[in-house]
C-alpha cells in the first residue's frame, strides 16, 4: 500500500552545489580550530616531566597541563615582541641621534670656516693697521715709549698663550687660523682606526672625539675672534688718535709752508723787465749829478713790466718827473715802483702776483729813452735793488 507524501515535506536538493560545498569546509575548518583550542587550553589533559638522578634514588616529577603550556608560551612570545620592538626603538632613536649629530657637527664646521676666514681678515687688518701707524710714527715723528710697546706684547702674548691652554689649541699662523686638536683626540681615532677597541667602542669614541674637537675648536675659534677684536678696535682708536695728532701737525706745517711762500712771494727777487742796467744804485753825475735810489733797466717801448714780487697797488698814476708810475706794497715794510712806464695795467687797490705785468715800459715824465725806473724801499727807505735780482729766494730771505 503507497503513502501519500506532500511535497513539501520532502528536503529540497540544494539549487548550488559549490556553494553547499563552500559551507561545509568552513564549518569543518571552525571545527578543527575549536578542537585545538579546546586541546591546548583543557585542564585535564597533562603533560608529565620525570627527572631521575643517577645517584640519587628519589625521582622527581614536574606535572603540567595543557592551559599552563599554552599561557606560558603566549607570555614568551609577548615579552619577545616587546624586546624587539623596544630595539628597534633603540635602532631608529640613534639613528636619530647620529643624523642630529652630523648635523650639528656640519653646522659647526661651517661656523668653524667662517670664523677661520674672519679671523684671517681681522689679523690681515690687524697687519695693515700695524703698518699704517708705523707709517704716521714715521711721518709725524711720533715715538711709542717701548715700555708701553714692552706691556702691549706681553699682554697679547699672554692672552693667547691662555687661549692656547684652555683649548689645546696653537696659536694663528699669519698666512690664516690653524687649530689643532689634543693628543687624545688624536690617540683616540687612530685607536678607532686600527681597530684596537670593540665596533661600538670605535664609534662611540669617535664620535666624542668629533663633537669634543668641534666644540674646542668653536670655543677656541670665537675666543680668538674676540681677541682679535679687541686688538682691532684697540689699534682703530690709536690710528684715529694718530690720525687726528697727523692732521694737526700737516695742517701746522702747510700753514707754515703756505705762510712761508707768501714770505718769499712778497720778496722781491725776479727782474722787473729784460734789459741792461744803464745806471745804478747810488751816486751818478749823468744824465743829472746826485744820488740815485734805484736801477735803471733799458728795454724796448712797450716791453712789458712785471711786479717783482707779490702784493697790493697802492699807488698808480702820473708823479712828476717819474711820470707814470706804480708803487706795489708787499707788506714786511717791502715796497716796491715801477717808474716812466707808457701805459699802466693795474689800478690802485688791486692785489697783483709775482711775475704779473703791471705795466708797459715807456719814456714818460723826465727820462732820456725807453727804460723803468726800479725801485725797493724798506720801511720807506731806498736800499740797493741788485742782490734782489739773483732771484735766490735763500740769498733774498737773509737780507
Amino acid at each position: 500500500m503507497r503513502k501519500n507524501v506532500e511535497p513539501s515535506s520532502l528536503p529540497e536538493a540544494p539549487k548550488n552545489p559549490s556553494a553547499a560545498v563552500a559551507v561545509d569546509a568552513g564549518a569543518g575548518a571552525h571545527e578543527r580550530l575549536r578542537k585545538v583550542v579546546a586541546w591546548l587550553l583543557c585542564p585535564r589533559r597533562r603533560v608529565l616531566v620525570k627527572i631521575v638522578p643517577h645517584d640519587a634514588g628519589s625521582v622527581y616529577k614536574l606535572e603540567l597541563s595543557h592551559r599552563h603550556l599554552t599561557l606560558a608560551g603566549v607570555s614568551a612570545v609577548l615579552i619577545a615582541v616587546v624586546l624587539l620592538v623596544a630595539h628597534v626603538a633603540d635602532v631608529h632613536a640613534a639613528e636619530s641621534r647620529l643624523r642630529a649629530l652630523q648635523t650639528v657637527e656640519a653646522h659647526q664646521r661651517q661656523e668653524l670656516t667662517s670664523f677661520s676666514k674672519q679671523t684671517r681678515m681681522l689679523w690681515q687688518r690687524v697687519g695693515t693697521l700695524q703698518r699704517d701707524d708705523e707709517e704716521m710714527h714715521r711721518l709725524t715723528h711720533v715715538i711709542v715709549p717701548k715700555s708701553a710697546q714692552q706691556s702691549q706684547a706681553r699682554n697679547k702674548a699672554a692672552a693667547r698663550a691662555g687661549a692656547v691652554k684652555q683649548y689645546g689649541m696653537r696659536a694663528p699662523t699669519r698666512g690664516g687660523i690653524r687649530t689643532d686638536v689634543t693628543a687624545t683626540g688624536e690617540s683616540t681615532r687612530d685607536n678607532a682606526k686600527h681597530g684596537g677597541l670593540g665596533v661600538w667602542a670605535a664609534i662611540t669614541l669617535w664620535l666624542h672625539s668629533v663633537v669634543g674637537t668641534d666644540s674646542l675648536g668653536f670655543a677656541a675659534e670665537a675666543a680668538e675672534l674676540s681677541s682679535l677684536t679687541s686688538a682691532v678696535d684697540e689699534t682703530g682708536r690709536q690710528t684715529t688718535a694718530l690720525e687726528s695728532r697727523m692732521r694737526a701737525v700737516a695742517q701746522a706745517k702747510i700753514a707754515r709752508e703756505l705762510a712761508r711762500e707768501r714770505y718769499l712771494a712778497a720778496i722781491p727777487s725776479i727782474w722787473p723787465t729784460l734789459g741792461y742796467v744803464s745806471s745804478g744804485f747810488g751816486y751818478r753825475s749823468y744824465p743829472d749829478s746826485g744820488f740815485h735810489p734805484g736801477l735803471d733797466i733799458v728795454n724796448d717801448y712797450g716791453a712789458p713790466i712785471v711786479a717783482t714780487a707779490s702784493g697790493v697797488v697802492v699807488e698808480a698814476g702820473w708823479y712828476a718827473g717819474y711820470g707814470y708810475r706804480v708803487i706795489i706794497d708787499h707788506g714786511n715794510g717791502l715796497s716796491s715802483m715801477y717808474a716812466h712806464a707808457s701805459r699802466l695795467l693795474v689800478e690802485e687797490g688791486q692785489t697783483v702776483k709775482k711775475g704779473q705785468e703791471i705795466a708797459e715800459i715807456g719814456e714818460t715824465g723826465f727820462a732820456t729813452g725807453p727804460h723803468v725806473h726800479y725801485q725797493v724801499m724798506l720801511w720807506g727807505r731806498p736800499i740797493d735793488p741788485t742782490p734782489y735780482l739773483s732771484g735766490s729766494v735763500k740769498v733774498v730771505a737773509q737780507l
